[in-house]
């Protein structure tokens, strides 16, 4: 099996579904549709909060002159 990943304008992506959709039966296993900038987001206000409490913090300042 094989993955391809396609980047889509918003305004075509309806054009690329049709296609999908319109395939031979077998030809494609599954497919999703990601938005990344909308996940991106997401993901940021998850992590940076948790990684700041961690890493900004008095314990590690002695390490943060080798960065």
């Amino acid at each position: 099996m094989q993955v391809l990943k396609l980047e889509v304008e918003d305004s075509k992506l309806d054009v690329i579904l049709t296609i999908i959709n319109n395939l031979q039966d077998n030809i494609i296993r599954k497919y999703e549709i990601v938005n990344t900038d909308k996940e991106q987001k997401e993901f940021t206000k998850l992590f940076i909060p948790s990684l700041d409490k961690v890493w900004d913090n008095k314990e590690d300042s002695i390490y943060d002159k080798f960065l």
